[in-house]
């Protein structure tokens, strides 16, 4: 059973892995609004999001400071302004 500092942990990964989820969400969301104004290129938002959500999936098996680059990059596809801190 785990404990308190493990629930703790397991709370942040849940809520870091969201993050990364909602991030691909986004950037399939503008993919698909670029497709509609006619601009080229968007397969690379949708193979980016693929990535995310891959990472997402396994992240608590990344190392940290890959944790760390990939949930600062999805704020920044989110719009978190302490994002750029």
């Amino acid at each position: 059973m785990p404990n308190e500092q493990d629930r703790g942990r397991i709370e942040v990964d849940r809520a870091d892995r969201r993050v990364i989820q909602q991030a691909a969400a986004v950037l399939r969301h503008r993919a698909i609004m670029a497709g509609y104004a006619g601009l080229e290129h968007k397969h690379v938002a949708f193979g980016l999001a693929l990535i995310l959500d891959e990472g997402a999936r396994h992240y608590r098996d990344l190392d940290e400071q890959l944790q760390v680059s990939i949930l600062a990059g999805c704020r920044r596809v989110l719009g978190d302004p302490e994002s750029s801190v």
